[in-house]
């Protein structure tokens, strides 16, 4: 059992009062790498020099108790480890808003689901103050099945998971295939999805964990990995025994160079060999390799499979399948057969009312468009201008009162937040801002908005005022920090300062020392190479690349990369900010796709963007210009007109 003197720190020394709050940070991160790094007796002696009842104590007393369960959890670990309530609820309950805290309630809520403690479970789950994670979803999935209860949707949605799964979705899949609620066929399906997108591990993994059944005991892992290492060599060797699921894992690894070649192959070679829900899986499969490269088959290949067949993003890449071709019956068809949870996307709402509309229901397109409106989302803007409502800027909110802002000022865990972003824990602190903001209202909102930007904790300023209902304040939402230097930035190489404001909102939420997992830094996220070409091109004499986070030199070389991909791209904002995120030749190679002499709406060009985050970052950006201008200038271009035309080329 975990003993109040295990979890307590022992505080109050002397030395530990005389901390400053430089020191406590550098202390804080040293504590933190000791912690995730295993060393408990350096983390105990660190952990003992913070002083009393710190900011800090909740993440250290929780890592102390995951030390303390681990060491438990390394003696027995073959073992159901449920924590019991008397070791993690005092913990729980001494720190019940916190981070640390709640991360600690899903664990254990898994554990519980996996147990089949469902009181507890029950009890505990209300107290969640965040969004689930993909475990508890999970756990919320086998209460649902334990009560008689299938939520279809939500269990294709794991199913169709190309990564692997957490722990407790792993051992949901187990308990339903036992149960008979999923078949051998919806297992074959999860891998299919897994060894698609090269995730053999994780494929082999779940293989393993499910040796004990009929449906593992029945696949060769070593084949299945060789079928994704070398697809022609498997199909060669499974003409004679190869089963069902090495055979589609070969022909889907070949579907991702030629959609056509695997396309032939499932219609010529194997039509015969595979299954009815092997197939339909395939053809989902290349019609949406087929679609990402805008391939005009794409809708062929998916008239072959199924809704029930297709993971969500295969129903969305059919839908732009039929998008490309403006094949606006086949769109209202695609969208309609979606599951409520996608239909319930603007884009698809807005989208749908275009497909009613071209044929010919355009009440019931005005319906649509009015869900889809929105005042700060880009299909929100769009639904609005099909309606023919000019987007205006929002009513200011009264101001804060003087009451407001000092409640969003004492809250400790805004304070918490600030103090791990200063001791540059920025993760840990990014997350603890997001609890605390969870659950506040219009005006908590508004006033920890304006608390973290005078903070310069400009990015959750922003993702607290972009949580707000009803009352909202376009200045908090789009925030405009380093205006005299990025307005004559913009101004000297003849962008809009709009523009150049809704690129830098998506690309750092104006963080200056921010840096992207591919090494680009600073606020315009701009890359080592680019920024040593950008200089070398404008003259900036004496320039390091340790000199790519100082904000003049930042705006400086980003303005200007931003100037030459426009000027590359004919002056196209949707093209540019593609090619600012993507590569610059990547838009070229997108319009040598649509064809020659072939011209498509900027919006539709933007819908069929292949790379996800590319296709969001250009939404957002183009719709951050629109609210940067009616903030900055009082009126704005219409989204439509800013998107104008895309050409093809050849």
């Amino acid at each position: 059992m975990l003993t109040a003197a295990m979890c307590g720190l022992g505080h109050g020394q002397a030395v530990a009062q005389s901390l400053n709050v430089s020191d406590q940070g550098d202390l804080m991160r040293q504590i933190k790498s000791a912690y995730s790094d295993g060393r408990f007796s350096e983390f105990s002696r660190l952990a003992q020099q913070l002083p009393d009842n710190h900011l800090f104590t909740p993440y250290i007393e929780i890592w102390r108790f995951r030390f303390f369960i681990k060491g438990q959890e390394k003696q027995s670990p073959d073992d159901v480890v449920v924590w019991r309530s008397e070791e993690v609820l005092p913990l729980l309950n001494r720190y019940p808003a916190t981070w640390p805290t709640e991360q600690l309630r899903r664990d254990w809520l898994q554990q519980l689901a996996r147990a089949g403690q469902w009181d507890l479970y029950r009890q505990q789950r209300t107290e969640l103050k965040y969004r689930p994670d993909q475990g508890v979803e999970c756990a919320d999935l086998y209460l649902s099945a334990y009560q008689g209860q299938v939520n279809k949707p939500a269990l294709n949605k794991v199913v169709s998971s190309e990564k692997r799964l957490a722990r407790t979705c792993r051992t949901l899949l187990k308990t339903l295939y036992y149960r008979d609620i999923i078949q051998a066929a919806d297992l074959d399906r999860h891998v299919l999805h897994l060894v698609a997108d090269k995730q053999v591990s994780a494929a082999t993994q779940f293989v393993d964990e499910m040796s004990d059944t009929a449906w593992g005991r029945g696949i060769d892992t070593r084949a299945l990995s060789n079928a994704v290492d070398n697809p022609d060599k498997a199909l060669k060797q499974a003409k004679s025994s190869g089963t069902d699921l090495i055979v589609a894992t070969a022909i889907a690894r070949k579907a991702i160079a030629d959609p056509a070649e695997a396309a032939a192959l499932v219609q010529a070679q194997y039509a015969q060999r595979l299954s009815e829900s092997t197939s339909r899986w395939l053809w989902a499969h290349i019609g949406h390799r087929a679609a990402l490269l805008w391939q005009p088959e794409a809708s062929k290949y998916f008239s072959k499979s199924s809704p029930e067949a297709m993971s969500g993003e295969q129903m969305e890449w059919r839908t732009r399948a039929a998008l490309l071709q403006e094949n606006w019956p086949l769109v209202l068809q695609t969208i309609d057969e979606m599951p409520q949870e996608l239909k319930d996307n603007r884009a698809w709402q807005y989208w749908r009312g275009r497909a009613l509309t071209a044929t010919g229901k355009t009440v019931e397109a005005r319906q649509e468009w009015i869900r889809a409106a929105n005042s700060f989302s880009f299909y929100g803007k769009l639904a609005n201008e099909e309606l023919g409502t000019t987007v205006t800027a929002p009513l200011k909110p009264q101001p804060l009162t003087q009451q407001e802002l000092e409640r969003a000022r004492k809250n400790p865990g805004l304070q918490r937040a600030l103090a791990l972003y200063d001791a540059g824990l920025r993760m840990d602190g990014f997350w603890e801002f997001n609890l605390q903001i969870a659950q506040m209202k219009d005006r908590e909102l508004l006033a920890a908005a304006a608390w973290a930007e005078r903070n310069q904790l400009y990015d959750r300023a922003i993702a607290a005022a972009d949580k707000t209902e009803a009352e909202h304040d376009l200045a908090l939402r789009y925030l405009t920090p380093f205006r005299d230097n990025l307005k004559a930035k913009a101004q000297e190489v003849g962008l809009d300062e709009s523009w150049v404001y809704g690129l830098i909102r998506q690309e750092s939420r104006f963080l200056t020392i921010a840096r992207s997992g591919v090494g680009a830094s600073g606020l315009m996220q701009v890359m080592p190479a680019t920024a040593q070409y950008v200089a070398k091109k404008i003259g900036l004499a004496g320039f390091k690349n340790s000199d790519i986070t100082n904000i003049d030199t930042n705006l400086t070389l980003g303005t200007n990369y931003l100037r030459m991909v426009y000027d590359q791209h004919g002056q196209s904002p949707v093209l540019a900010s593609a090619g600012y995120n993507a590569g610059p030749g990547r838009p070229s190679a997108w319009k040598r796709r649509l064809g020659e002499g072939r011209v498509v709406e900027g919006a539709l060009f933007t819908e069929l963007i292949p790379f996800d985050e590319t296709r969001d970052y250009v939404k957002n950006v183009m719709s951050n210009t629109v609210a940067y201008s009616l903030l900055l200038n009082n009126s704005s271009t219409p989204l439509k007109q800013r998107l104008g035309m895309i050409q093809g080329s050849n």
